[in-house]
């Protein structure tokens, strides 16, 4: 069995309060704060104190800053302190893919590229303690797997420094719309003002996943926001307990496999027997050139002996929709299955070599920050083969020994 955790977003959530609601589930403060050292400058202090929300009795999470932990930062900040980090490198995958979503949330939030916008209410080490304290919590707490409920639509407006806004901000709104985050809309008791930050939404979008999960519970915390209502209370729950679940935690594999999970990806599939070769091999082309991550076939036998083909396709759910409807324009199909796809991913780099033959990418597969393989980029290969008039072997033997008697790091 595997520990697993449950966010019931009662009445909305942020960083703090999911601070607070690991704490009072019972993380250590201190042990939390000493882990946060190893990726937070000196000066700051997690204050905590119990309140009430409604009937909710809640722990309040307040990030006191001193010295220069207090002055303004960018970005660049953000991606220095976790480069120069020496906490686990599955930790640290976490915490870039956070800062990976609010980057992207807030560029498309104010038309700019990921990365260079300025920032204001995130600019402060707040956000790097409470991103990094939400992954460094769970493991901490020894949770493998987190699920959570639907985010609370809520009424009325929110304030910044860019002024008066729309309950949900623009960066929170377009984080929730790329992750393609469930939102429950209506109903009797909707948080009044600003429910779910920015960081709180980056940090579920890149934590949890949202599908039903068995769990014994065997501890609830809940942490409360700053303000003080009750309709509904201004808290987020937190269950930890033992799954039913037999199947080994993902998340807990990946992380002792030393690669990536990734839960945001579709398989979408088709049964074909009436299209030539020529025509499934350009069908191929255009669902890669909508943004499929693979796509293959499968030969297969049907109704009355038929010969046939299974088409699949993977693809992120950001682009679901696009190879879906490439599918029904370029092939035969009445109809098409998809399911939600989970998948450990090693991280990727490419690097360039010299040969005698001309630049040639490889590409290099890393676990646990450990190249476990190289490989020449094919078409690169093809390409000075032809130039050269040589085989593609003199080619991509070539480049394997360029990259092999090149210094390695």
């Amino acid at each position: 069995m595997s520990r697993i955790a449950y966010l019931d977003i009662i009445g909305g959530i942020s960083g703090d309060m999911y601070l607070a609601a690991m704490i009072d589930a019972g993380l250590s403060r201190d042990d939390l704060t000493s882990e946060l050292a190893q990726i937070v400058p000196p000066g700051f202090h997690i204050e905590t104190r119990d309140v009430s929300r409604g009937a909710i009795r809640a722990t309040h999470a307040n990030i006191e800053l001193t010295g220069n932990a207090n002055r303004h930062v960018g970005w660049q900040d953000f991606d220095d302190a976790i480069e120069n980090s020496e906490l686990p490198t599955g930790d640290l995958g976490k915490i870039r893919a956070i800062f990976d979503q609010l980057k992207k949330g807030e560029a498309q939030a104010h038309g700019e590229n990921a990365g260079s916008t300025h920032l204001h209410e995130l600019g402060s080490m707040d956000t790097l303690i409470d991103v990094s304290g939400a992954v460094i919590g769970m493991r901490l707490l020894g949770v493998d797997a987190l699920y959570a409920s639907p985010f609370p639509a809520s009424v009325g407006m929110s304030s910044s420094s860019h002024g008066k806004g729309a309950s949900f901000a623009p960066a929170t709104m377009s984080i929730i719309r790329n992750a393609h985050l469930p939102v429950r809309v209506g109903g009797s008791s909707q948080p009044k003002g600003e429910s779910v930050t920015p960081t709180g939404a980056a940090i579920v979008a890149t934590l949890a996943t949202f599908k039903p999960a068995d769990i014994r519970i065997e501890s609830v915390g809940y942490g409360a926001g700053t303000r003080d209502s009750d309709d509904p209370p201004n808290v987020v729950g937190l269950w930890i307990g033992e799954s039913n679940d037999h199947i080994p935690s993902l998340a807990q594999a990946a992380d002792s496999a030393g690669v990536q999970l990734q839960s945001d990806t579709v398989l979408i599939e088709t049964n074909l027997d009436d299209m030539t070769g020529e025509e499934i091999g350009y069908s191929i082309e255009t669902l890669f050139a909508v943004g499929a991550v693979d796509v293959w076939t499968t030969p297969i036998q049907m109704k009355k002996s038929r010969p046939a083909i299974t088409l699949s396709a993977i693809c992120k759910r950001s682009v679901f929709d696009r190879v879906a409807a490439a599918i029904f324009e370029h092939t035969s199909t009445l109809g098409i299955r998809f399911r939600p796809l989970d998948r450990l991913v090693a991280e990727r780099e490419i690097r360039l070599v010299q040969t005698e033959y001309g630049e040639v990418r490889m590409k290099l597969r890393r676990v646990s920050d450990v190249i476990t393989q190289a490989a020449p980029e094919y078409e690169d290969c093809a390409r000075l083969a032809a130039q050269n008039d040589v085989p593609i072997q003199t080619i991509t033997h070539a480049a394997q020994r360029a990259y092999d008697n090149q210094p390695k790091c």
